[in-house]
């Protein structure tokens, strides 16, 4: 028999099992962690505060302009994964890998897929507007004004892209999104999905927002937030959404010169494959405008398909549940 010392003892709880601080408005007691919305509103303070002012800073010490771009997107690229490793390892306690960044053949066949569709889709775009007579070719491989000889320009665009697909969707979809699903797991899973989808996709749309002339306009922007975040969802990776979010700008701006239809807007012209000059009406050829909002809906739609080809079925394999104690 046991004495009543080796009872009480038994008794007691755990000490590993209770988490020192109470819940308050912002600590989760259960998880151990912040609560999800200061967990998505710091990152995005972080990301947005400390990238603008080291990209200013970068930007400005620069002679090109041009370049000064690139170098904004590495701090921007820089800030971001700096913020998902402590994120990572001081908050969520699990792996990389778990965002969404498990480096395999999977993943790089998943990155590869996603510059096939965003490649093949926007040059979809512009088809359109040749075909309907709204814009004609009027050079091919075009240096810009940038200063550079058109090797060096598109290697430079292709570079700055790259990272602004990479920090971009590490922030909106790695953490934005998981910390959302995740703070809304009291509601049932496809709510829950929903949620962090429409909050990730505004969230997205709101930066940029300066892209958009019109309350019409930003809604392109909050739509490729949506399909960037499908693409996230079903595959529970971020390969695709960071090839579709890389191959979207760099083939606007350096593949098929969609771009162009927004020319005077710009500091600069960048260096293009293909470069096509817009006489169709604005409110049709513009780079939010519904030629190219229809294009990015199909390009939704081959996300889907190939999510269910991937998978072998609609359901999403993406995981919500918080795996950090």
């Amino acid at each position: 028999m046991r004495s009543s010392n080796e009872r009480a003892r038994t008794a007691e709880p755990d000490s590993t099992d209770i988490d020192p601080l109470p819940p308050t408005l912002f600590w989760n007691a259960t998880e151990g962690r912040l609560r999800a919305l200061w967990r998505v509103l710091g990152a995005l303070a972080v990301v947005l505060g400390l990238g603008s002012a080291g990209a200013l800073a970068v930007g400005r010490s620069l002679p090109s302009q041009y370049l000064g771009s690139l170098a904004a997107q590495v701090v921007y690229a820089g800030v971001a994964a700096v913020l998902l490793v402590a994120l990572a390892r001081y908050i969520d306690r699990r792996p990389l890998a778990a965002y969404g960044l498990r480096l395999d053949r999977t993943w790089g066949r998943d990155l590869a897929v996603g510059v096939a569709i965003g490649v093949v889709g926007w040059g979809g775009a512009l088809a359109t507007s040749l075909l309907f007579g709204w814009a004609s070719v009027e050079r091919l491989l075009s240096a810009g004004t940038v200063g550079f000889p058109l090797a060096v320009g598109l290697a430079i665009g292709v570079a700055q892209y790259a990272l602004v697909g990479f920090w971009e969707e590490v922030v909106f979809r790695g953490v934005v999104l998981r910390n959302a699903v995740e703070g809304l797991g009291w509601l049932p899973r496809r709510r829950a999905l929903a949620g962090g989808l429409g909050l990730s996709s505004l969230l997205f749309g709101v930066l940029h927002a300066d892209q958009a002339g019109s309350p019409l306009a930003l809604s392109f922007w909050v739509l490729a937030g949506l399909v960037m975040g499908l693409a996230y969802v079903w595959t529970d990776s971020l390969a695709l959404p960071i090839s579709l979010h890389a191959a979207f700008d760099v083939s606007v701006n350096h593949v098929w010169g969609l771009f162009a239809a927004r020319a005077g807007e710009l500091p600069f012209e960048p260096p293009t494959l293909v470069r096509p000059a817009f006489t169709g009406p604005e409110s049709l050829v513009a780079v939010a405008g519904p030629i190219n909002t229809g294009w990015l809906l199909v390009i939704g739609v081959a996300v889907v398909a190939f999510a269910r080809l991937r998978n072998g079925s609609f359901a999403a394999p993406f995981r919500t549940e918080y795996e950090g104690r």
